[in-house]
């Protein structure tokens, strides 16, 4: 087995773009749920969920690649959790963006309502995923949807404030966004801050 420093750098060569020798790496070393997201960007379904089915059987990694991958083809046969979309959709979508897989990126989103069902929040994240890889005009879609949804939810109004104000430029949406963020929770920090910063 290798050793755990090599194994992260291995990671994150994979997670920044720089997938040669990674696969390998990961199937010598028995790491079954990275070889297989190697084999979604080598566009080889059949040998990931291979490797997702080698992974223990209640591992939610496994069993929401195995699902992604089923959003990709478009054959629905199980259902994510709360907690799987929670915890992978961002990262996933931001690897395969890294990887510019775009047209898998739009197959995925395609099954918002349907991941919404588990969990709302998804709009959220897949707006949050955009905005970080500066994809404004779907990061502003998928962001606008979740405030149909979540209205309250201060971190989301915060997102759009601070997109805003740093993005667009445009100080009276930004205030109005924080305004009501603080109204839901006087206490949030990040909004505060912000609003004196566009205060002052």
């Amino acid at each position: 087995m290798a050793s755990s420093s090599k194994y992260e750098q291995v990671k994150k060569d994979f997670l920044s773009g720089r997938i040669k020798g990674c696969k390998n790496f990961f199937e010598k070393n028995n790491c079954y749920i990275e070889a297989g997201y190697c084999n979604i960007i080598l566009d080889n379904f059949k040998n990931a969920m291979a490797d997702f089915d080698k992974a223990s059987n209640d591992n939610i990694r496994a069993h929401w690649a195995k699902v992604l991958i089923q959003m990709i083809t478009g054959q629905i046969s199980s259902a994510p959790t709360y907690f799987e979309i929670r915890n992978f959709l961002e990262i996933d979508l931001s690897i395969l963006i890294t990887y510019c897989k775009g047209d898998y990126v739009e197959k995925i989103i395609r099954y918002a309502d349907f991941m919404a069902f588990y969990n709302m929040e998804c709009y959220k994240f897949i707006g949050r995923v955009f905005w970080a890889h500066n994809l404004m005009p779907a990061a502003m879609f998928f962001l606008e949807r979740a405030k149909e949804k979540l209205y309250k939810d201060p971190e989301l109004h915060y997102m759009l404030a601070y997109i805003y104000y740093d993005k667009q430029k445009n100080i009276k949406d930004a205030k109005k966004e924080l305004d009501i963020c603080l109204d839901i929770l006087p206490e949030y920090a990040p909004a505060a801050k912000l609003l004196q910063t566009i205060s002052n």
